[in-house]
Formats: structure tokens, C-alpha cells, sequence
């Protein structure tokens, strides 16, 4: 009988041992499938996905980036100075045609894309005045849009 009660302890020894065993085996089953898509991911995200969406994001802010060269290159915040010299001008030929009793679009040879002075003097009053502002405003919230682009405006 002691040999009986020997064998039943040494089974009920090692039978949690087996439990753990088998419970350890269920965990790897149950986690397996998702651990590969895991890592599947990690790897994708290290390896493939981060630079691609880091060479995206370079391409982007350089593109946007050109707005700035368009500001500080450019003749846009020139407008005024531009438009207000030729305002100038133009009231002067006018009132000297006037003493001089000539048509003022005698006086001066316009491009093809103003047909008087009266229409030149109507752009550079409408561009002085509002399209200045539009395109100010324009610039301004295209900068504050990027979120890290810098104000040249000034």
C-alpha cells in the first residue's frame, strides 16, 4: 500500500506541473496569430512605411516651401509701390492732355491687354486696393495652414 500512496503523490506532484505546461502551450496558440500580424506591422511601420510617409512629408514641405521664394523673390508685395507710381502717372498725363486739349491715349502706348488708360488706371486701382489684400490674405493663411512655414510678408 505504500508503494500505491508513493505512485498517487508522485502524480499528484507532477500533474500542475503538466497543467502549467499545457496552459503555457494553450497561451502560444492563442497569441501566435496575432504576434505575427504584430510584428508583420512593426516591420512594415520600421522598415517600409516611416520612410515612405517621411519622404512624402520632405516632398510636401518643400513644395510648400516654394511659396516662400515666391514672397521674398517675387514682385507680389511690390504691388502697391508699382501701382502707385502709375496712379501717378497717369493723373499727371491726364491733366497735362487736358491743358494740351489731346486725347491721353495718344500720349501713351499701352499693351495690347489695356485698351485705354481709363482701363489700365481701373486695374491699378482695383489691384492697389483689393488684390493686394486678397492675395496678402491668401499668403498669410497658407503660412498659418503649414504650420511651419515663416511669415516673409513684411
Amino acid at each position: 500500500m505504500n508503494t500505491k500512496k508513493t505512485v498517487f503523490s508522485r502524480m499528484a506532484k507532477a500533474m500542475p506541473k503538466k497543467q502549467v505546461k499545457l496552459t503555457a502551450i494553450k497561451t502560444i496558440e492563442d497569441n501566435i496569430d496575432s504576434f505575427i500580424e504584430a510584428e508583420s506591422d512593426a516591420s512594415y511601420l520600421a522598415y517600409e512605411l516611416g520612410d515612405e510617409l517621411i519622404g512624402k512629408i520632405e516632398e510636401y514641405r518643400s513644395e510648400i516651401g516654394q511659396i516662400d521664394d515666391f514672397i521674398i523673390n517675387g514682385t507680389a508685395r511690390d504691388l502697391p509701390e508699382y501701382a502707385e507710381n502709375i496712379l501717378e502717372a497717369i493723373y499727371e498725363i491726364e491733366d497735362k492732355s487736358a491743358e494740351l486739349g489731346v486725347d491721353p491715349n495718344d500720349i501713351v502706348d499701352l499693351p495690347m491687354e489695356f485698351g485705354s488708360l481709363d482701363e489700365l488706371k481701373g486695374r491699378v486701382i482695383s489691384a492697389s486696393d483689393s488684390l493686394f489684400k486678397e492675395a496678402e490674405a491668401k499668403y498669410r493663411e497658407v503660412v498659418e495652414y503649414s504650420g511651419f512655414l515663416n511669415n516673409f510678408w513684411n
